[in-house]
């Protein structure tokens, strides 16, 4: 099993936990095999956010976007992220991270794993840090 704290604003960490974004772009991806199984708690960061950690989801899928996506993927992209047409231009090339599975928790500060400041984008969790998080489903 595989653990990732995922960085994400408001509104986006919102619309993750209540199923509607469905898509998270990145920049990079994590070094995957075939069959591992990938959990992302997710950090809600910004002014506006908790700036603690509020949730999971399972990552299922990941895929490169390209600079000129077809038409298709482009709207596919935008409804499934929930950005606007521009948001995902400017943000083009990038990674689509497939989410599913949201779970709300409540909310954990860093303290609690050991941590003293948030990943900028995404950072993997040791076994240690995700059973401290898993406890505090129960």
């Amino acid at each position: 099993m595989i653990n990732i704290l995922l960085s994400v604003r408001q509104p986006f960490s919102g619309k993750i936990l209540s199923g509607e974004k469905r898509w998270e772009l990145r920049k990079n991806v994590p070094r995957l095999k075939k069959g591992d199984s990938v959990t992302l708690w997710l950090y809600e960061s910004g002014k506006d956010g908790k700036r603690a950690i509020i949730g999971k989801c399972r990552l299922v899928v990941t895929a490169s976007l390209y600079l000129y996506p077809p038409k298709g993927i482009l709207e596919l992209a935008i409804k499934n992220a929930c950005v606007t047409e521009e948001h995902l231009r400017n943000y083009l090339p990038c990674y689509v991270w497939g989410i599913q599975d949201p779970v709300r928790i409540s909310t954990v500060p860093l303290s609690d794993i050991g941590m003293t400041r948030p990943p900028q984008s995404w950072q993997y969790l040791t076994d240690e840090q995700a059973d401290i998080l898993e406890r505090r489903l129960a």
